[in-house]
């Protein structure tokens, strides 16, 4: 080889030098991207067990979405995932937090209910563990600066909801029923407030230990309750507010021992709208049927994401994946998004620090917007979901089949409720609740001041009317007479001729 050869051979060696340093970098995430493992923390069994069944099969969608997504940009890294059913209990997330902190993970979605997250929040904190609940909405965990997300609105928005539907079917008085946890009290009293700033009458409240409740006990006592509320405003005027899980089922069947429980509205809470225990158990469906049991539940934008995800959720469980498990699929998303902007990083610890300064940016980008099945949002100073409406649903049985069934839509920026007609009932809410439980009307005899009078009638009016009462008017009588006097006078004049 001469010397010109080798020559020109290291001149393009040194041309190709900058491609050649960075090309084994590229070559190394194509062909062995990390395995970046993130866990979920999920209620596969207990109160909320339909929710954790659909928020299951939404993340396993998202992290198969999120990879093909990674693929397609030769990034350096690949999700994995790691399930673990918390059984709606916060000791035992915190024991299956614990696991998957002991294997290095770094960011969970979940848990689902407030309880648990609050349990976990310190946890969280101390190891520098990223949380994301799709559903957790108690007020007092919107702290700022801590390592929960969450990717759903607070009880603050969804009280003003319950209040907005007090104010258009004209409420007077209710009664509250909730479970003793942190989002049962937080949702009570958030309630509360609302329904006594819109002129409700908050008669009592009763909350239960939601591991041993006495339904039996609390129905009774707000019965005679709700008998009060009744007899001073109507039963069209009176509701029961029940803040709880699946075991308002339970309560349910203690309620329908008693006929003037069943007789006016129930409203429910986004921890009971949708749970298929609803439509399944005989007894609850027929009183959630009987009382128009209405319940509030997040509704998130439509998208073209959104019913890409439904199709792939449908398809994987055979079930309508709800408004949190679509939050869920999204927390994948984010994450997945945040830690491709970050890049590699050999410190966990970092890494974290970056996807949690990140999250703001990533859930407002038009990037997130295309993929995320709720859509892009801004997140407020705790980390929590800024703005949002409510779906209302209710219990319907349509064609012989018990169903829940979309009955309007909670306008958060607005404070309104817009009502839509039913699905195969033909009448939106406000009418089915005039027909169940408004009085039926009845003929009165008109009040003194629903009397027209009448002019008073004179002398000469009440003889003609006496005469006519009499079946002889008085012009029927004079005229009679002249005829006698004109025949009497004939025949006088016709005798003189003769």
């Amino acid at each position: 080889m001469n010397v010109a050869k080798i020559g020109a051979m290291l001149l393009a060696l040194a041309l190709m030098a900058p491609v050649l340093l960075t090309a084994p970098a590229l070559y190394t995430a194509a062909a062995q991207p990390t395995t970046i493992t993130i866990g979920a923390l999920l209620p596969l069994t207990g109160d909320l067990q339909s929710y954790g069944v659909r928020a299951q099969a939404a993340v396993q969608v998202a992290v198969e979405d999120v990879n093909a997504y990674l693929e397609s940009k030769n990034a350096w890294f690949r999700l994995d995932l790691k399930v673990e059913d918390t059984r709606t209990k916060p000791d035992e997330a915190v024991q299956k937090f614990n696991s998957l902190a002991a294997q290095g993970i770094k960011f969970i979605v979940g848990p689902m209910t407030s309880a648990e997250v609050k349990k976990l929040k310190d946890l969280a904190d101390q190891n520098n563990v990223l949380i994301i609940s799709p559903s957790s909405t108690a007020i007092e965990l919107k702290i700022a600066g801590d390592n929960v997300f969450r990717f759903c609105p607070t009880d603050d928005v969804q009280s003003k909801a319950i209040g907005a539907l007090a104010r258009d079917l004209g409420l007077k008085g209710v009664v509250i029923i909730n479970r003793a946890d942190t989002w049962g009290n937080g949702l009570m009293e958030a309630t509360k407030e609302v329904l006594e700033n819109e002129g409700v009458e908050v008669a009592s409240v009763y909350s239960y230990n939601p591991e041993s409740p006495n339904f039996s006990g609390i129905a009774s006592q707000a019965n005679g309750d709700v008998e009060s509320l009744v007899s001073k405003y109507g039963k069209d005027k009176v509701a029961v507010v029940a803040i709880g899980f699946k075991e308002v089922v339970e309560l349910f069947s203690a309620a329908a021992d008693y006929e003037t429980l069943e007789s006016v509205l129930w409203i429910g809470s986004d921890g009971t709208a949708q749970l298929s225990e609803f439509t399944t158990d005989p007894l609850a469906r027929e009183f959630a049927v009987s009382t128009l049991f209405i319940n509030p539940i997040f509704s998130p934008a439509a998208t073209e994401a959104q019913e890409k995800v439904r199709q792939e959720v449908v398809a994987k469980i055979g079930e309508e994946p709800d408004a949190y498990s679509l939050a869920a699929y999204d927390a994948v998303w984010a994450i997945a998004l945040a830690l491709l902007q970050a890049g590699p990083m050999d410190n966990p610890d970092e890494m974290v620090n970056k996807v949690k300064e990140l999250l703001p940016q990533i859930t407002t980008s038009d990037e997130f917007a295309k993929y995320a099945a709720t859509g892009k949002f801004p997140l407020d100073e705790g980390g929590d979901r800024a703005t949002a409406d409510y779906d209302w649903h209710i219990v319907a049985e349509i064609g012989g089949e018990y169903k829940w069934v979309k009955a309007g839509v909670y306008k958060g920026v607005e404070d309104k409720n817009e009502w839509v007609t039913i699905e195969g009932l033909g009448k939106t809410f406000p009418q089915l609740f005039q027909e169940k439980f408004a009085p039926a009307e009845t003929e009165t005899s008109p009040s003194p001041t629903q009397t027209e009078t009448t002019p008073t009638p004179t002398p000469e009016e009440t003889e003609t009317e006496t005469a006519e009462e009499g079946g002889v008017s008085t012009t029927l009588i004079a005229a009679i007479i002249i005829i006698v006097i004109v025949i009497a006078a004939a025949a006088y004049f016709f005798l003189r001729s003769r």
